[in-house]
C-alpha cells in the first residue's frame, strides 16, 4: 500500500506600516520548515501605481533520505507613477519537508508543484489582509484629525475612531475546526444512540412483557383467596372434578381415592 502524500501548510504574516511618503512591508515566514526564516523589512513609496506579489522557484527538489529541500523566492513587484517597476525580495525560502513512509518503507515526498502553490495562495490572502488593515486605520485616522481640528475635546475624552479588529486567517481556520470537531462529535453521539436506543427499548418492553406473563393478575389472586376461604367453593370444585373423570369414562370411587381432594 502506497504511503499518502504529505501535506503543507504555509501561514506567513505581513504587516504594512505608514512611514511619512513610504511604507513599511514587514514578512516573516512563520514556519517551522523554514531553515532560513527571518523576519525583514522593505521600504516602498506609496505613491505606487500598481503592487503585485511574485512567487519564484520551488521546482528543484533536493532529496536526502527522508527529507525534500525546496528554495524559493517571495518578492513585491512595484510600478511606479512613471511606469517604472521595481523588485523587493520579502524572503528567501528554505522548505525542508519531511516525508511519509508506508509499511514497505517507501517514501513518499511532497510535491513541488503543491508547495509553489500552498505558498502563492498564502502570501497573497496574507498581503491582502495587511493591505486592507493598513487603509482601514488610515481612515480612521484621517477621520479623528478631522473631528479634532473641527471640535477641540479634552485629552482624557476618545478622540479617534478605532477601526474593528479583523480576525486573522489562523484564527478563523481555528474557529472552522473547532466547528468541524464540535459537529462530528455531535454526528457520533447520535450514531451511538441510534444504535444503542432500539436494542434497549426492546429489551425493556420484553422484560416488561415477560414480568407480566408471570404475575397473576388480581382478579385471579381474588379468586383464589375466595376458595381458600370458602369449604363450599372446594367442594363445588371437587364435585366438577368427579364429573369431568366420569365424563372420560374413569370411576373414582373404583380406581383411586380423590379424598384428598375433599376439605380437611
Amino acid at each position: 500500500m502506497k504511503a499518502k502524500a504529505p501535506s503543507f501548510e504555509f501561514d506567513p504574516g505581513i504587516r504594512i506600516f505608514g512611514s511619512g511618503e513610504h511604507l513599511l512591508v514587514v514578512f516573516d515566514s512563520q514556519s517551522p520548515h523554514d531553515a532560513c526564516r527571518a523576519t525583514r523589512t522593505v521600504r516602498i513609496p506609496k505613491a505606487f501605481r500598481q503592487l503585485s506579489l511574485v512567487v519564484a522557484g520551488f521546482d528543484a527538489a533536493q532529496d536526502i533520505d527522508h527529507q525534500r529541500v525546496l528554495e524559493g523566492n517571495v518578492s513585491l513587484m512595484i510600478e511606479g507613477d512613471a511606469g517604472v517597476q521595481a523588485m523587493h525580495e520579502l524572503a528567501a525560502l528554505r522548505l525542508v519537508l519531511h516525508a511519509e513512509a508506508d509499511r514497505k518503507g517507501a517514501l513518499t515526498h511532497v510535491e513541488p508543484a503543491l508547495v509553489a502553490y500552498k505558498v502563492r495562495q498564502a502570501v497573497s490572502e496574507c498581503l491582502n489582509e495587511a493591505l486592507s488593515d493598513y487603509y482601514q486605520r488610515e481612515e480612521a485616522r484621517a477621520a479623528g484629525v478631522a473631528a479634532e481640528v473641527a471640535r477641540p475635546v479634552p485629552l482624557a475624552a476618545a478622540q479617534y475612531q478605532v477601526a474593528a479588529a479583523q480576525p486573522s486567517r489562523k484564527a478563523l481556520r481555528e474557529q472552522a475546526a473547532g466547528e468541524a470537531e464540535r459537529q462530528a462529535r455531535s454526528r457520533r453521539r447520535k450514531t451511538a444512540m441510534a444504535w444503542l436506543v432500539p436494542p434497549l427499548a426492546v429489551v425493556a418492553v420484553m422484560a416488561t412483557m415477560s414480568h407480566l406473563a408471570s404475575s397473576q393478575s388480581p382478579i385471579e389472586n381474588a379468586v383464589a383467596q375466595q376458595m381458600a376461604n370458602d369449604p363450599e367453593s372446594i367442594k363445588a370444585q371437587v364435585e366438577l372434578t368427579k364429573q369431568t373423570l366420569q365424563s372420560m369414562g374413569l370411576d373414582p370411587g373404583q380406581g383411586g381415592d380423590i379424598g384428598c381432594l375433599a376439605p380437611q
